[in-house]
């Protein structure tokens, strides 16, 4: 049940390796029913798993290695099953409390006869506070097994292994060997390779090549070129797959596809942190180092890959002929829905609204864009991320683009929809779309240019009109359209309710007895409340007292909603955050 066939054969530091849970006083052979995990291969994560009963087992999730308060991502696998065994998982030790378990996003599973992953149904999760687990919120999963030769295996998302991203790149790169190139700029500690992957020329056009607003001067004639990085966290699977979308577009005919291997250069690192892919972690590397909080203190030795970044933008911003314009990181969110985007604040207000525009593109080519969650800051807690250390030059916008680990909403009321492989990999694709109405905002991309359907007529050949008495006249062409009677799409609006009251006569008379009183009649066959009121006298009209009274029906058991008191909603009991969290409840990742 690897992700990968072609693992080193090491499991993370401190998962298990096939271990089976017997009850207490049990020793021997296992027998069917005492279940066996693992979670020795490439992207697993499980601890440690107690027998409580024969339904119930706590699970803990090993930590980062060297990071001992990041604990989210697990991936184990769970055999020796019997058949119709049904079981409860406690996820007993999660390192944040406010997670997309709170609303409507649940874990994954499947099986070796059934390789697809399908989500568990939301009424067999509970996300909850269990004073047996001294008052911490535990993920609780409820189970049936229905096959006893199959291997289940059960994950928080559907993983993406560096040995699968290989597999890929291995492909990709023959089939893109015309416009691209793939070259390793570093080794992690674990000696595996960081992929720089480059689409496009950095040489210029020809003079016949170029449009004629680029001959004319008005365009810059350095070459645009866009970074993006992504996984830089091994627990973000939707990253690569967003990166995966991204790669396999680029490689297609489509009409955005040419023109920006045409027009701009992309640089893609498909995954910063392979050592922490295959291990496991959530968000560290092999030395427990968050490398989206380590770009203002990169080292050669503890963090060889965010080193070589470094000298590639510095290399590419020492070009005269080169102008680095964006920086996208690629990250997942476990807290929000959607996708949404981290941006800097400038105190130049000009300066600021330019680097919200690409922003603006991309949320109108990106599926279930958060607009109202997108945010611009220049907090000193994220100085060491990617958007705020890559832009070693003021032109230069870095953004961070995150994507929700469980789904989204279309709109605020619809349903819930969980992300899939094919959803990410759309997104990825949307991506490059936005890029490219960007580039031809500005001019820098070739406009596409429009084929009408229609066949065009000679100038000699004019169509002949059949005459108005032939043909049959329509309500839109006629004279008379006016007098067509409208469409009627709704009843007829009830009666104003409660009746209006009526406008007092003039006063005859400077005494008081010798005036009018105004009387209103309510409707008394309607049981809804109705208003009364009484004329008060005034220097010069009277008018009836906007103070009166409500009298409703006398029902001492279903008294109106209007006079309910609402209640005030209670107060939390507990901190709003444990005291094992670290900078994860921050939603920057």
């Amino acid at each position: 049940m690897s992700d990968s066939e072609e693992s080193d054969g090491e499991g993370g530091l401190g998962n298990l390796n096939r271990l089976i849970v017997r009850p207490p006083g049990h020793s021997g052979k296992a027998k069917r029913g005492q279940l066996c995990f693992d979670a020795a291969f490439e992207c697993g994560n499980l601890g440690r798993a107690d027998h409580i009963t024969e339904l119930e087992y706590d699970l803990f999730i090993r930590p980062d290695t060297c990071r001992p308060r990041s604990r989210f991502w697990f991936n184990f696998t769970v055999e020796n099953v019997k058949q119709d065994q049904r079981v409860i998982f406690n996820l007993v030790n999660m390192g944040k409390e406010l997670t997309l378990f709170n609303g409507d996003m649940t874990p994954l599973v499947r099986s070796t006869s059934r390789p697809k992953w399908q989500r568990i149904p939301r009424r067999l999760i509970f996300y909850h506070r269990s004073m047996a687990h001294r008052g911490r919120k535990i993920l609780s999963i409820a189970f049936a097994f229905d096959k006893e030769e199959d291997i289940y295996q059960f994950t928080a998302a559907a993983p993406y292994s560096y040995s699968r991203l290989q597999k890929h790149l291995t492909t990709w790169e023959k089939k893109a060997q015309d416009f691209a190139t793939r070259e390793a700029i570093a080794q992690t500690t674990q000696k595996r390779r960081i992929d720089l992957i480059t689409i496009g020329d950095f040489n210029f056009k020809h003079e016949n090549q170029m449009s004629e607003e680029q001959q004319k001067g008005k365009i810059d004639q350095k070459k645009k070129v866009v970074l993006i990085i992504a996984r830089a966290h091994g627990g973000e699977p939707p990253a690569s797959f967003i990166c995966q979308g991204l790669l396999d577009y680029m490689l297609s005919s489509s009409e955005k596809a040419l023109a920006l291997r045409k027009g701009i250069v992309i640089q893609v690192i498909p995954m910063l942190n392979p050592d922490g892919v295959f291990l496991g972690n959530q968000r560290a590397d092999l030395f427990g180092a968050d490398l989206n909080r380590s770009w203002n203190r990169a080292t050669t030795f503890a963090h060889p890959a965010l080193v070589a970044v470094n000298d590639l933008i510095k290399k590419l911003t020492a070009e005269k002929g080169v102008q680095l314009d964006f920086i996208i990181d690629l990250h997942a969110d476990i807290s929000h829905e959607g996708v949404f985007v981290r941006g800097n604040s400038y105190d130049d207000v000009y300066r600021f609204e330019r680097h919200a525009v690409l922003p603006k593109f991309l949320g109108g080519r990106i599926e279930a864009w958060k607009a109202e969650i997108c945010l611009y800051n220049a907090d000193p807690i994220v100085a060491g991320s990617a958007r705020r250390a890559l832009p070693v030059a003021g032109n230069i916008d870095a953004y961070s683009i995150l994507v929700s680990l469980g789904g989204r909403r279309l709109n605020p009321r619809g349903p819930y929809l969980h992300y899939t492989e094919d959803a990410y990999t759309k997104i990825g694709r949307s991506l490059v779309k936005g890029l490219c109405d960007y580039y031809r905002h500005i001019g820098i991309v070739a406009p596409r240019l429009g084929i009408s359907s229609k066949k065009k007529e000679p100038r000699g050949r004019r169509r002949k009109r059949r005459p108005i008495t032939g043909r049959e006249r329509s309500p839109s062409s006629s004279p008379e359209r006016r007098a067509v009677p409208a469409r009627v799409v709704s009843p007829p609006l009830p009666v104003v309710y409660p009746p209006a009251l009526k406008a007092l006569p003039p006063r005859s008379s400077r005494h008081i007895t010798l005036r009018a009183r105004p009387r209103t009649v309510p409707d008394t066959n309607s049981l809804l409340p109705f208003i009364t009121g009484t004329a008060v006298r005034t220097p010069r009209l009277s008018v009836v007292d906007m103070s009166a009274y409500i009298r409703t029906p006398t029902d001492a058991k279903n008294p109106p909603v209007s006079l309910l008191r609402l209640a005030r909603p209670p107060r939390p009991s507990h901190a709003r955050f444990t005291s094992d969290e670290y900078d994860t409840h921050d939603s920057d990742s």
